[in-house]
């Protein structure tokens, strides 16, 4: 119970923070179902986007999938646990953190991956992982795309448009190559993308 306390005081205290700072606006919250399993996938350009990510959520819990090396220091372990972020060692096939969002799956939650699995450098945008579209393949959940935009500078404005779940059509009892989970993954960061026309987003 304290747990849960701890994590929704922390959820709110950095969304009102990240307004102030940021000025943090959160368009098509809406589109997060009350239920089910969802992969919420936002753009990655900066530390800010986790907690940006982590504190959008319509009274529902994210779970992370976050790189190892955030567990590395105290200070750091200790908020990373109170958050319920789970490690991966990227680039090393880790099973014991695809089980574990696995599992999340299974009991309808949600986490949030970034598809692009590093962050963005001088605004390249870059291509997508396989390891999202595995993800989606194995436990069938449906993508959330999110699109963040905007100077990621103190008091300047900083916009999050979130799309409506979709269906990347994969499937656990099917095989599939590394070139369709990379075509998917690549699907998935498109559909991130096209955001901007949804909403009509100035350039």
């Amino acid at each position: 119970m304290m747990h849960k306390l701890g994590q929704l005081l922390i959820r709110w205290s950095v969304r009102i923070l990240l307004h102030i700072l940021y000025r943090v606006k959160f368009v098509g919250e809406k589109q997060l179902p009350e239920k089910g399993a969802y992969i919420l996938c936002p753009n990655h350009r900066s530390y800010v986007d986790i907690p940006i990510a982590g504190t959008y959520s319509k009274g529902r819990w994210l779970y992370f999938m976050g790189k190892i090396e955030l567990f590395e220091k105290p200070v750091s372990r200790f908020f990373m646990n109170l958050m319920d972020v789970f490690p991966v060692a990227r680039g090393k096939g880790d099973i014991g953190s695809i089980k574990k969002a696995l599992r999340h799956l299974k009991n309808e939650q949600v986490i949030c991956i970034f598809p692009q699995g590093t962050r963005e450098k001088d605004g390249e945008i870059l291509p997508a992982k396989k390891g999202v579209a595995m993800l989606a393949a194995m436990s069938e959940a449906q993508i959330i795309p999110m699109f963040i935009t905007g100077d990621i500078k103190l008091f300047r404005k900083i916009t999050v448009y979130i799309g409506k779940p979709f269906d990347l059509g994969l499937r656990k009892k099917t095989k599939y190559s590394r070139e369709i989970y990379k075509e998917k993954s690549q699907e998935i960061m498109k559909k991130i993308e096209s955001l901007a026309e949804v909403y009509q987003i100035e350039d």
